[in-house]
């Protein structure tokens, strides 16, 4: 019974899908299967066909339609999503798959640690605040002290990121609208949507150079960021979001005078608030804008609840 799918999305880097794929054959947990979805060519060098599955994406797929394929083509109750280029090391995933047993957790965040300097966090899983600010957490804390992250957590982070297959199904996996932090964030509200909630596994750790976490303002963040938060807007309240919207807004522009990029991303802004409004308008039926994304989800509750149940099964029979 296989109780874990290890799903890696190929962008185009081949040696950090190596240094990956080497450190998860070498420790990989008991039970498992492992997916890699590629939008490029990869010949599997290694001929590593009969312990990893390859899953060919359209070219030029984003890492959320990779990831989507990934888990139409996972068979396990819990999905681990790992990018290109993290390194694990033994029993990472025992400590974070247990929290899937509790009925109320959809999501586990790991600890990303930096490659060269271990007492470095570069990631424990994802902050949101209502004005659309995402960051990663724990990147000014000891790793002995990462439960002071606990109460900002919103969701896991898409380095690193461990999730109940059923649940990730009923929001519709990943938005292919989003990247980087703002994809983790987008399922992750989603799943709040549905009374789920998220946990930190501080004992669950996994390594990465620094650089591939860094997160540089530009269009496309900013045109990200500016659809996500028009789509989940409304769920912290409409008054508050605004208000912290509008203040981020004004000091952005302000940054813009001495940082050129913050100017590429105030145009991505205005780019995401023209696309969130065709989108709502197309998607509601009475072409309210920026109408609360909640129908699909509602329509997968009753759903979700039989699958939620049938993957606990499933996870405690393979443990």
């Amino acid at each position: 019974m296989i109780r874990l799918s290890i799903i890696i999305p190929l962008l185009g880097d081949e040696k950090r899908l190596d240094d990956t794929l080497v450190s998860v054959l070498e420790n990989r947990p008991n039970n498992c299967e492992i997916i890699v979805v590629h939008n490029v060519p990869y010949d599997d060098p290694y001929q590593l066909t009969g312990e990893v599955r390859f899953v060919e994406a359209p070219p030029r797929a984003t890492a959320a339609e990779c990831l989507n394929l990934g888990l139409a083509a996972g068979r396990a109750p819990v999905v681990h999503v790992l990018a290109c280029g993290v390194e694990v090391s033994s029993g990472w995933a025992d400590a974070a798959i247990r929290h899937l047993g509790d009925a109320e957790v959809a999501a586990v965040a790991a600890v990303v640690l930096s490659n060269n300097d271990p007492q470095k966090v570069v990631s424990a899983g994802l902050g949101y605040r209502a004005e659309g600010i995402a960051w990663r957490l724990g990147q000014a804390v000891e790793p002995a002290e990462l439960d002071k992250c606990r109460a900002e957590l919103c969701g896991p982070d898409a380095l690193a990121a461990f999730y109940c297959h059923s649940a990730l199904e009923a929001v519709g996996g990943f938005s292919d609208q989003a990247t980087d932090t703002l994809m983790g964030i987008d399922a992750a509200l989603g799943l709040r949507r549905l009374g789920f909630r998220c946990a930190l596994e501080p004992g669950c750790f996994v390594r990465v150079d620094a650089d591939l976490a860094d997160e540089r303002p530009g269009f496309r963040h900013g045109r990200d960021a500016e659809r996500l938060f028009w789509r989940w807007a409304s769920t912290h309240g409409w008054a508050r979001s605004l208000l912290g919207h509008a203040a981020l807004a004004v000091g952005e522009c302000a940054l813009g005078f001495w940082r050129p990029p913050h100017l590429a991303q105030l145009a991505g802004r205005a780019c995401g608030v023209i696309q969130a409004a065709l989108t709502s308008r197309r998607a509601s039926p009475n072409g309210t804008l920026f109408a609360e994304p909640t129908s699909a989800i509602d329509a997968n509750a009753k759903h979700l609840a039989a699958a939620r149940i049938r993957d606990q099964r499933r996870l405690s029979r393979a443990a």
